[in-house]
């Protein structure tokens, strides 16, 4: 593991990014707002909670899944893929470094859910903590499979449409920002093959909103190494 790579990747794909490019941090943030808004006005405010938790998991789950634009991107247009290819370095270093890259790109609108979960009392410095720790989990995990898919799409104008229909299916559906005990029957186990939900559910835990389900625990430890895995043997880090 050359986790020097690992670091100077994230700080040129991911600090010097967010440095130049700040104002796409509102675009980002935009989207999980607006949802917040409208879920406070249509609710009168009693599933605010639901809009704050599902914003800080929209956040992580729509910038990983668009991080494959930007596999496709730098693998077809800048040539960086290739250049990589030609060294040492693996696909597993690569996707490691693009995740870290898009941690921190994320992290303001992670710190700034967080902030609002504590202002308005949705979390406690307690579960703020442990919501980070799986903010940055999910992170990777959501980064994995996206790159698995990147590596996979031949154009990059196609990579822009997929990441915008994953993006939606991926925070949308599944209930991140409604309670995940509204969902019966066989709709409640399909949810779950969503990779977001089980990340949402945990969330909706440890703030109380719902309670604890221990399958969609053991679903989100498992996401991250399962992606990681399938990343290293599925992913086309070399051109035929």
């Amino acid at each position: 593991m050359n986790l020097k790579f690992v670091l100077t990747f994230a700080w040129f794909y991911g600090y010097s990014f967010l440095k130049r490019g700040f104002t796409y941090v509102f675009s980002y943030l935009i989207t999980p707002l607006s949802i917040l808004f409208l879920v406070y006005v249509l609710s009168r405010g009693l599933l605010l909670p639901y809009a704050v938790v599902g914003g800080l998991i929209s956040v992580i789950v729509t910038n990983s899944i668009i991080s494959l634009s930007d596999v496709v991107m730098l693998r077809k247009e800048m040539k960086l893929h290739d250049m990589l290819v030609a060294t040492k370095i693996g696909p597993l270093e690569y996707m490691l470094g693009l995740a870290s890259a898009n941690l921190i790109f994320s992290s303001v609108g992670v710190v700034a859910y967080l902030a609002l979960g504590l202002w308005l009392h949705i979390l406690s410095p307690v579960t703020a903590f442990l919501s980070l720790m799986v903010s940055i989990y999910l992170n990777y995990s959501m980064t994995g499979l996206g790159f698995i898919i990147g590596t996979l799409i031949p154009y990059t104008r196609h990579s822009w449409a997929v990441s915008g229909v994953l993006g939606t299916i991926l925070t949308i559906l599944p209930p991140i920002y409604y309670p995940f005990t509204e969902l019966q029957g066989s709709v409640k186990y399909l949810s779950l093959i969503i990779p977001s939900t089980p990340a949402s559910i945990v969330e909706q835990g440890l703030t109380g909103l719902s309670p604890f389900y221990l399958l969609s625990v053991v679903l989100f430890l498992v996401e991250c190494p399962f992606f990681l895995f399938l990343a290293i043997k599925l992913a086309k880090w070399r051109e035929n």
